[in-house]
C-alpha cells in the first residue's frame, strides 16, 4: 500500500473518537475507543504493520468525496465502467438533547455501501492491528457471524452479513452489488453484542440530525458571517467539535504526520494544550457556539481550581482522558508516514515552561465574561496568584510557543503574553474590585512593555524578532497589535508587518519563523494571523485576497493540516489541525464584520 498524501483524506468522528478515510475508501487511521487511545488502524504510519480497513470497487474508477449536508458523515462515490456505488462512513452520535443521551458517543464505526446504478464488484479487507501494531492481533468468526478481534488488552468486533475469510491481510470478502443492494459494516470496541448496537439506518438518522441541529445553533446566534464563507466556517466548527472529545480539545487527530517529509519533526498532538483550548474558546464565542465555549471554559476553570494548584504547577498540555501524561516514546517498529521517523506517542513538551500560557488563561477569562459574567471568589484568587507569579518570573527564559527542543531563551512573544496576563489581570481587578497592589502590577506591566520595545526590537531589520538580541523573525509578532500590546497604526507594528510579508510569506502562506522557512511548510495558523494583521492595519482588500486564496488551498472537503507546501499545496503535519481551523474562523469573522460595515 503506497503512501497517500495527507490532503487526500476525509475526517469523521463523534465526541469520543475519529478516523481518517482516504479517497479510495480506505480507513488508514483510527483509534478506539477514544481519539487518544492506541490505534487499531494505522497504515498511514506503516502500510504493512499499521492495519487498515478498505472497501473499494474492482477495476478503474473515478471518485468523489463529500460530506452529507452539514454533518460529519462522509460519502465517497465510486463510478466504474459497470455502475456506481456509494460508501458512507460515520461514527455514531446520539440525541441532541439531554433526554436523548443513550449511546451519545458510542464507540462504533459505521460503513454503509449501496449500489445506485448498474452492477459493481466490491472488495472488502478488514485488517486491524491493535496497539499501534505492537500486539499480536487474532481474528476469528463468532457464532453470530461477526468477526472478533482480540489483542493483549483490547477487543473489537465487526458486525456484517458479508462472509469474510482469512487472508494474508486480515479478513477479506467480495460481493457483487446490483442497483438498490447494500452492505453494512459496524466496527465496535469491546465485546459488544449485535443486539446492543444501534441499527445502521437509525444511527445514520440520529447522527445526521445531531450535526445539523448543532450547526444550526451556531448559525442562529451568528448573523454577521458573509454567506460566501458560511460553509467552510461550518466545516471548521464541526472539525473542532469532533476534536473536543475529552477535557479541552485535541490539537489534532493524529500523531507523527511529518512537518518535513522524511524528517524527524513528527509529534503526537492528541493532547489538550492550554493554548489551543484558549484559542478555541475565543473562536467558538465569535461564531455563536457559546455552549461549547462554556464547556471549555469550565474545564479551564476546574483545572485552575482543583487540588490547590499553584501557577508554577500549570502544565503546557494535559491528557484528554487519562489522569496523568505518559512519557514520550518512539515506536521504532513503525516505518513512519512517507518514511518519516521516528513515530512518537506522548509529547515531551509537557515538561517545558512556556510563559505565554498565563496570558492565554487571563485573556480567555477576560474575553469570555459573557459566558461567566461574574468571576467568583475562588477563581479570582487563582487569577490573582497567576498575575503575581507572572510579575515574578517574566524576566526568565522559556521554551516559547513553538516548543523548541533547545535551551530556554528570552522569546519576545512570551514576554508580550506576560504583558497580556498582567494587563488583563489589572482590568479584571478594576472591574471586580480585587484587593491587590495595582500600582505594583502596573509597574511590572510597564516594565515588560519597555523591555520588549528595547530588546525585542531589531533596528537593523526594522522589526520585532523571535527572541531578544536575535536576527530571527517570527510570525507571532503579527499578534502584537491584535493583543493590544501596540496600536495597529504604531510604526513598529506596521514596519514589522511589512518585513514579515516580505521575509516570511509566500503569497498568503506564512512560515512560523526564518528558521522554519528553511525547514518546513507554511504554518496554517500564522497564515490566518496575517489576514487579521492586514485587516487591523487597514489593508482590508489585501486581507480578503489572502483569506480567499487560503481557503482555496483547503482540501476537497474544506479541511486543513498544520502546514502546507506553498508550491505543491501538499499538506504537512498532523491532520486535521485545530489551530488552523481556529485561525480560519477568526479571520472569517473579522473580515465579515469589516466588510459588513464598509
Amino acid at each position: 500500500m503506497d503512501f497517500v498524501s495527507i490532503e487526500q483524506h476525509g475526517f469523521i468522528g463523534n465526541l469520543g473518537s475519529c478516523a481518517l478515510v482516504r479517497t479510495d475508501g480506505t480507513i488508514d487511521w483510527c483509534c478506539l475507543p477514544r481519539l487518544d487511545s492506541p490505534s487499531v488502524f494505522a497504515s498511514m504510519l506503516d502500510a504493512e504493520r499499521g492495519g487498515f480497513f478498505s472497501i473499494h470497487p474492482a477495476g478503474a474508477t473515478t471518485t468523489r468525496q463529500e460530506y452529507v449536508d452539514l454533518t460529519a458523515i462522509l460519502r465517497t462515490t465510486f463510478t466504474t465502467e459497470t455502475g456506481v456505488v456509494e460508501l458512507t462512513d460515520w461514527m455514531h452520535m446520539g440525541g441532541f438533547s439531554s433526554e436523548e443521551e443513550e449511546h451519545h458517543t458510542f464507540p462504533a464505526l459505521y460503513r454503509f455501501v449501496r449500489c445506485t446504478k448498474g452492477t459493481v464488484e466490491m472488495t472488502v479487507c478488514f485488517n486491524p492491528r491493535l496497539n499501534y501494531g505492537r500486539d499480536a492481533t487474532a481474528l476469528e468468526a463468532a457464532p453470530d457471524g461477526s468477526i472478533v478481534v482480540a489483542g493483549a488488552s483490547d477487543q473489537l468486533r465487526l458486525h456484517t452479513s458479508l462472509p469474510l475469510a482469512p487472508s494474508p491481510q486480515g479478513m477479506t470478502g467480495h460481493a457483487r452489488l446490483r442497483s438498490g443492494q447494500s452492505l453494512t459494516f459496524i466496527c465496535t470496541y469491546g465485546s459488544v453484542e449485535r443486539s446492543d448496537v444501534p441499527p445502521a439506518m437509525r444511527s445514520y438518522e440520529r447522527t445526521c440530525e445531531y450535526w445539523q441541529r448543532w450547526i444550526a445553533t451556531g448559525r442562529d446566534r451568528c448573523c454577521h458571517l458573509l454567506p460566501a464563507w458560511q460553509q467552510i466556517v461550518d466545516r471548521s466548527c464541526v472539525t473542532l467539535k469532533i476534536l473536543a472529545g475529552g477535557k479541552g480539545i485535541a490539537a489534532a487527530a493524529t500523531t507523527s504526520l511529518p512537518e518535513i517529509i522524511g524528517g524527524s519533526h513528527n509529534w503526537d498532538y492528541r493532547f489538550n494544550w492550554i493554548r489551543d483550548t484558549s484559542f478555541t474558546v475565543q473562536a467558538l464565542c465569535s461564531i455563536g457556539h457559546f455552549f461549547d465555549a462554556r464547556e471549555f471554559l469550565d474545564w479551564l476553570t476546574e483545572l485552575l481550581l482543583t487540588g490547590g494548584r499553584r501557577p508554577a504547577d500549570l502544565q503546557v498540555l494535559y491528557p484528554l482522558h487519562a489522569a496523568s501524561l505518559m512519557p514520550e516514546q518512539e515506536l521504532s517498529h513503525l516505518r513512519g508516514c512517507a518514511d518519516s521517523r521516528p513515530v512518537r506517542i506522548g509529547n515531551a513538551a509537557s515538561t517545558q515552561r512556556q510563559a505565554d500560557i498565563y496570558g492565554e488563561v487571563l485573556r480567555t477569562v477576560f474575553l469570555a465574561e459573557e459566558l461567566q459574567p461574574k468571576v467568583d471568589q475562588s477563581l479570582s484568587g487563582v487569577l490573582r496568584d497567576i498575575v503575581e507569579y507572572v510579575c515574578e518570573i517574566w524576566k526568565e527564559p522559556d521554551h516559547g510557543i513553538w516548543e523548541m527542543r533547545t535551551p530556554p531563551r528570552q522569546y519576545t512573544y512570551s514576554k508580550v503574553m506576560c504583558w497580556v496576563a498582567i494587563d488583563h489581570g489589572i482590568r479584571l481587578a478594576e472591574t471586580h474590585g480585587w484587593q491587590v497592589d495595582l500600582d505594583h502590577w502596573r509597574q511590572e506591566r510597564d516594565a515588560v512593555r519597555t523591555t520588549v520595545l528595547e530588546q525585542g526590537w531589531n533596528p537593523r531589520l526594522d522589526a520585532f524578532t523571535q527572541s531578544f538580541g536575535s536576527d530571527e523573525l517570527d510570525a507571532t509578532a503579527l499578534l502584537f497589535p491584535l493583543l493590544g500590546f501596540l496600536p495597529p497604526d504604531d510604526p513598529k507594528a506596521l514596519s514589522t508587518l511589512d518585513v514579515l510579508l516580505r521575509e516570511l510569506s509566500d503569497g498568503p502562506f506564512v512560515y512560523r519563523s526564518s528558521a522554519h522557512r528553511r525547514e518546513e511548510g507554511a504554518f496554517g495558523l500564522c497564515s490566518f494571523w496575517m489576514v487579521e494583521a492586514l485587516l487591523a492595519a487597514g489593508r482590508s482588500d489585501q486581507a480578503r485576497e489572502h483569506f480567499e486564496e487560503l481557503i482555496r488551498s483547503a482540501n476537497h472537503l474544506g479541511l486543513f493540516a498544520e502546514e502546507i507546501d506553498p508550491k505543491s499545496k501538499s499538506f504537512l503535519g498532523n491532520f486535521p489541525q485545530a489551530f488552523t481551523h481556529v485561525g480560519l474562523i477568526n479571520s472569517a469573522v473579522a473580515l465579515s464584520r469589516a466588510f459588513a460595515t464598509a
